[in-house]
């Protein structure tokens, strides 16, 4: 081969690395759009205070983290070429050493392939709990105190709302809608419009079109609970907090009874001064926010 060949050849090697993660995330990137979307639509939601930095921010922390590995690239790249071409020239190619870095793109892989469904998840979760804080504003408009991401004993609340007609630690869950259900209305046949996504509630059970569910129920309940745990012995009079569960960008109905509201975030405003869960006078309820409002919970 000619030294010319030898170079592009030991460049083309060391490049494919690269081009190969990259090639995860394209396919991961284009399998998700092609099968799942975000149940509400980002760009519609209300920005909350200082959103616009925030992104900022996160762009930035992107750039610099890139100026750092390519800076690493551009300095280490031409030794690796040259060293790789040596080994071409002389007919002594370094099969261990590719082949313990096949060990590590593999790896690598595995990782973005890890942390890549792990960054969606999140995603969603973060859009979900966006979408509903959005609601609980109007909450606030009619004199409802919200409070957001309390912290607990290993989990938190994504939003604790209390007003005169009771405490309400509300369970905010996002599901991807999938592509394929579209066309159908829980397994019933052909549906139209949004209701095509919906998810409906009966007998302890949470039916989407694909799957049911019955653990966000649990969750809420169990949250709930601990919730009127903790106030009561803060507060040292009896609370009795309500679950909610939210379900953002679905159309929610019950078949039967629930235990508790299963709702759609745009429903929270219209659902919640509706409930008598418990009679609470101005004096409890300035206890029970000055509690709430403590960096810490016990």
């Amino acid at each position: 081969m000619t030294d010319f060949s030898n170079s592009m050849l030991s460049l083309a090697i060391i490049l494919s690395s690269m081009f190969a993660i990259v090639g995860v995330m394209y396919g991961l990137l284009k399998y998700r759009d092609a099968t799942v979307k975000l149940p509400v639509d980002r760009e519609q939601l209300a920005r909350i205070p200082a959103y616009g930095l925030q992104q900022q921010i996160q762009d930035l922390q992107m750039d610099l983290i890139g100026s750092m590995l390519m800076g690493a690239m551009i300095v280490s790249l031409p030794f690796a070429v040259s060293s790789l071409k040596a080994h071409i020239t002389v007919g002594q190619f370094p099969w261990i050493s590719v082949t313990t870095g096949l060990m590590g793109l593999a790896y690598c892989g595995f990782k973005t392939w890890k942390n890549f469904s792990k960054l969606t998840k999140l995603r969603l979760g973060h859009t979900a709990e966006i979408a509903t804080a959005n609601e609980l504003i109007g909450l606030q408009a009619l004199g409802y105190q919200v409070f957001h991401d309390v912290q607990a004993d290993g989990f938190n609340i994504d939003h604790l709302v209390v007003g005169k007609n009771g405490v309400f630690a509300i369970e905010t869950k996002g599901r991807h809608k999938r592509n394929k259900d579209l066309l159908q209305t829980n397994g019933n046949g052909p549906g139209s419009g949004k209701k095509s996504y919906q998810v409906f509630y009966k007998d302890g059970r949470l039916n989407f079109p694909s799957w049911t569910e019955t653990k966000p129920i649990e969750q809420a309940e169990r949250q709930a609970k601990w919730v009127s745990q903790w106030l009561t012995k803060a507060t040292g009079t009896p609370v009795a907090a309500s679950p909610v569960l939210v379900f953002p960008g679905w159309f929610v109905t019950c078949q039967t009874k629930p235990p508790f509201p299963i709702v759609n975030h745009k429903q929270l405003v219209g659902t919640i001064p509706t409930l008598r869960t418990q009679a609470l006078s101005p004096q409890q309820v300035e206890q029970i926010i000055y509690q709430v409002a403590q960096p810490t919970t016990s």
